[in-house]
């Protein structure tokens, strides 16, 4: 009987420990009531992720310049070269600077609406260092939804790394594709966060439903008119692009679904 209860009063603590450690993950960062729907921007190696560290990840500054350390070559990017990256690259993106003019309205529209409302305080941008456990795939760059009442995209540390080797930049200035394929992105986490009807994420058919339609919408205003104007982006793009004309830029659209459906099924 003795042995009995101590084996009960392990479990007992042991079960406090993993619910205490839930709270605390979800309570901090809000990812269960996050709402997630990623983008899978970029197709590449799975890499190896840890159970999260709250206390390393934060929100990059994106307020204003920030010091550049010298251009690296190989994947030992410390957090500070990532945390500038991150910064840079979106400040490149501002749709006031000259170099973002063959930028459509609608992608302006878009990032404009990220500056406005980071700037009213009403906005997150978390750079997420351990992803494990979120419900993001591998291969998702960015995702969506709202943390605290506050609009929010969380970038992939993880991928994010991915996404730099393989564009062949790791400091600014960063290479055309790799600020093209970062803006859609951003674009098609607004298109997400600006649909008060995103349905459950928990649901694979609501999530497929919500990302069809987000992909069709940056594809039309944003990724199309790149593409028209021969701007490099990434290959899954353009493939989605091919797979919405073959619809006639219709939903339901089967090879988009197809396209999308292995990278939901393992969320």
């Amino acid at each position: 009987m003795g042995r009995e209860r101590e084996r009960k009063r392990g479990r007992s603590r042991r079960e406090r420990r993993r619910r205490s450690t839930r709270t605390d993950w979800t309570g901090t960062l809000g990812l269960a009531a996050l709402g997630v729907f990623a983008i899978g921007l970029i197709a590449g190696t799975i890499l190896t992720t840890r159970r999260p560290t709250l206390k390393a990840d934060r929100s990059p500054d994106l307020s204003g310049p920030v010091a550049m350390p010298q251009p690296q070559s190989d994947g030992n990017l410390t957090d500070s070269a990532l945390n500038a990256a991150v910064n840079q690259l979106f400040l490149s993106l501002n749709p006031s600077l000259a170099d973002n003019q063959y930028f459509p309205q609608f992608a302006q529209e878009k990032i404009g609406w990220i500056l406005s409302q980071k700037k009213a305080v009403i906005f997150f941008i978390i750079f997420l260092k351990n992803t494990e456990n979120t419900g993001l795939d591998a291969e998702d760059l960015m995702a969506s939804g709202t943390v605290e009442g506050k609009s929010t995209i969380v970038i992939a540390r993880p991928r994010f790394i991915g996404f730099l080797l393989e564009g062949g930049r790791t400091s600014a200035p960063f290479t055309l594709q790799e600020r093209n394929d970062f803006a859609l992105a951003l674009v098609h986490e607004v298109v997400h966060l600006q649909n008060p009807n995103r349905g459950d994420p928990a649901r694979l058919g609501d999530r497929m439903a919500e990302e069809l339609r987000a992909w069709r919408e940056t594809d039309l205003n944003f990724a199309r008119q790149l593409r028209e104007l021969n701007q490099p982006m990434n290959y899954r793009v353009i493939e989605a692009d091919d797979a919405l004309r073959a619809c006639g830029d219709k939903l339901p659209c089967e090879p988009l679904r197809q396209m999308l459906l292995q990278t939901e099924i393992r969320k």
